[in-house]
């Protein structure tokens, strides 16, 4: 029973773990990619979004009502469509799950009326990115050697 037990560890640890990885960054970096692409295509409409005075969205509670609304926009629709590509890639995995994670978090606590159950699946996801790297399949790991 002891081997049988060991020989689907092995399974898991050899074919499963790596699928998983990389199911779990296409997954998570298609929903920031696409909400990227969309802030992208009206980035008018995106800085309005940030913005107080418009009564915008995705109002920071953290900051300022002087504070400009380009700069949050902006770094939000670059950090939606530079990171992802990261984990699609599975090059510096870690660093695109840790940007993500702390957009999702600030996306949950600090932007008032977006907070969603389904933020907590995200973030999870990421912690596991964050903690595992990108796997087995990755650049990282072709690189770096990240998962002998």
């Amino acid at each position: 029973m002891k081997n049988l037990y060991e020989a689907f560890g092995a399974f898991c640890a050899t074919i499963i773990s790596p699928l998983v990885s990389i199911w779990a960054r296409i997954y998570i970096g298609l929903i920031f990619w696409r909400s990227g692409v969309a802030k992208f295509d009206d980035l008018e409409s995106t800085v309005e979004n940030f913005d107080p005075s418009e009564d915008g969205d995705f109002i920071l509670s953290f900051l300022p009502e002087s504070f400009p609304p380009e700069i949050p926009a902006y770094l939000a629709t670059f950090g939606e469509l530079v990171l992802p590509i990261l984990l699609f890639v599975g090059l510096f995995t870690r660093i695109g799950a840790l940007g993500l994670l702390i957009m999702t978090v600030v996306i949950q606590f600090f932007v008032p009326g977006f907070e969603n159950h389904e933020h907590y699946l995200w973030m999870i996801i990421l912690a596991m990115l964050l903690a595992h790297g990108g796997g087995k399949i990755s650049l990282d790991n072709w690189l770096f050697k990240e998962n002998k």
